[in-house]
């Protein structure tokens, strides 16, 4: 079985990004953003597709050791990426918030790329790294809690300034994870996760539109919709439309192609609503094989950081497997009503370039990983055998 985890996990994100173009074809002439021609977003993220599997590929034949080694140069790149973000000209802003950054390229045009996608992953490494050279300090509150928080805190604190504030707790989340795996004493976790949550629920107070997003979401099933404010309302109005949606899907769904909720009815279709289109057209049976598939992918890239034969990769592969997964989560839960409106893609499905590159990029370790753990298990099943001539 332990052999077979790569296998599964390749055959499930194939799947799931099969899925990804297809439901992209259904949606892509609907998108609030005036794509008319669904083909054009199709070969854009076609275009994105190949070069996530090209450094897929690389990265799962590259020992993942030599991230280790690389991991604070790369780290300190994507912050500054980051802060360009902030820089006017460089910057791109989109519904208030500033996430991307715009480089022209000959031939090509702008191509635009969010660096908090790639900043995912490289926090998590970075974060593994430190945990796995200062181990023996991990019941230290300076070397293994403040030192490694507060480095983290860098990306994280940007992203969230661009106004994500779902990708900056999704980071946190994980590398807590991480930090707890490694030893950390649980008082400080505790303190971790308690500060965390504070500073989470005061951002949140302090901009407008994330309040009102919270306010909508405890408002969502209220009876009396008249007494809510105008700005409220038109929160609800994307989870109201993605659980009509769902529900009018059934069981065997309308079809592909047939959803309804997509023509100007629900708003990002292509994106962050994908799940719910996803049920309109497929119903039960589709909603519940992409959970079954996400949930391989979870199972597999567990066993996978289980079965690594080393602290970095043990750790490297949860961290990674926890950003797939948790992402997944998050978009799942918004767009059925369980968790405040979040714009967050759907991982391998929901349209966007930056997020499906760095999704495979994380599976290219994770395959890099088992390669690893069966060429640890190989040798040690060949030099005893050697040992006795």
């Amino acid at each position: 079985m332990s052999r077979g985890l790569a296998g599964f996990l390749v055959i499930s994100v194939l799947l799931l990004t099969a899925l990804g173009f297809v439901m992209l074809q259904s949606t892509g002439a609907y998108s609030l953003e005036g794509q008319a021609d669904a083909m054009a977003s199709v070969s854009r993220q076609a275009a994105w597709l190949v070069l996530g599997l090209g450094v897929a590929g690389l990265l799962a034949f590259t020992d993942y050791h030599l991230l280790e080694r690389w991991a604070w140069p790369v780290f300190w790149v994507l912050v500054v990426l980051l802060i360009l973000c902030y820089v006017p000209g460089v910057g791109v802003t989109k519904g208030g918030a500033s996430r991307w950054i715009a480089v022209r390229i000959p031939g090509a045009g702008n191509v635009q790329g969010q660096p908090s996608e790639v900043a995912k992953i490289t926090a998590i490494i970075g974060l593994a790294a430190w945990c796995t050279r200062f181990r023996d300090r991990r019941k230290h509150i300076l070397w293994g809690f403040i030192y490694p928080l507060g480095v983290i805190a860098v990306p994280v604190g940007l992203i969230a300034g661009e106004v994500d504030l779902g990708t900056a707790s999704l980071i946190f989340l994980a590398c807590a994870g991480i930090l707890f795996l490694a030893g950390t004493r649980l008082v400080y976790m505790a303190g971790a996760v308690l500060l965390g949550g504070v500073l989470l629920g005061a951002t949140i107070n302090q901009i407008e539109n994330r309040k009102a997003r919270v306010t909508a979401f405890l408002h969502l099933d209220d009876p009396d919709v008249s007494k809510l404010k105008a700005e409220i309302k038109d929160m609800n109005y994307q989870q109201t439309q993605a659980i009509i949606a769902i529900g009018s899907g059934g069981v065997d769904g309308k079809g592909l192609g047939e959803s309804r909720q997509k023509m100007y009815y629900l708003p990002l279709p292509h994106t962050d609503s994908v799940f719910a289109i996803v049920g309109e057209e497929l119903g039960l049976k589709g909603t519940a094989g992409v959970l079954l598939l996400f949930a391989m992918v979870g199972l597999c890239g567990m066993g996978i950081a289980i079965q690594a034969p080393d602290r970095f990769g043990k750790l490297l592969g949860f961290g990674l497997i926890s950003l797939i997964v948790g992402q997944a989560a998050i978009n799942i839960g918004v767009t059925t009503g369980c968790l405040p409106n979040k714009g967050m893609p759907l991982p391998f499905i929901s349209y966007g370039g930056s997020n499906l590159f760095s999704c495979l990029a994380a599976v290219g370790i994770l395959l890099n990983i088992h390669r690893q753990t069966r060429l640890a298990e190989d040798d040690f099943e060949i030099h005893p055998a050697m040992a006795g001539h």
